[in-house]
């Protein structure tokens, strides 16, 4: 546990809240949708797999919101 601790302290707040959002749909047995597969790709830090109307957010659709 403590290693899932830090792991979660090194974490940026964008990659912990969708960490957050993947556990909770996994507790809710939601994961068959797009939206969990966006979820646990960005909690693990891999590239969004969802299309962004911006080349300059691989990772996120956040970084063009400005």
């Amino acid at each position: 546990m403590l290693v899932k601790l830090t792991n979660q302290h090194h974490m940026s707040t964008e990659v912990r809240n969708w960490d957050v959002v993947a556990k909770a749909m996994e507790a809710a047995g939601a994961t068959s949708s797009e939206m969990y597969v966006r979820a646990k790709a960005l909690a693990l830090g891999k590239l969004d797999p969802m299309p962004t109307s911006s080349p300059e957010a691989p990772y996120s659709i956040s970084a063009v919101a400005g």
